[in-house]
């Protein structure tokens, strides 16, 4: 059985990331990484595609630094 999930927590993508949850809120907070909140909820959402694209510009970052 395949699960895919199209918004994670914050908890979630730290797991997913390799990071802790203070990291992916200092992230969401400056703007590295694209995250929302329901109207009234406290949870932070975060779509799919906004940690992948996360991803591939630390992948463009450590292609550049490496050359």
């Amino acid at each position: 059985m395949q699960i895919t999930k199209a918004v994670f927590f914050v908890s979630e993508a730290a797991c997913l990331l390799g990071c802790s949850s203070y990291q992916i809120y200092r992230m969401i907070h400056e703007g590295k990484l694209l995250a929302y909140k329901d109207e009234g909820a406290r949870a932070w959402k975060i779509p799919e595609q906004a940690i992948q694209q996360y991803i591939q510009k630390q992948f463009k970052a450590c292609s550049i630094s490496s050359s």
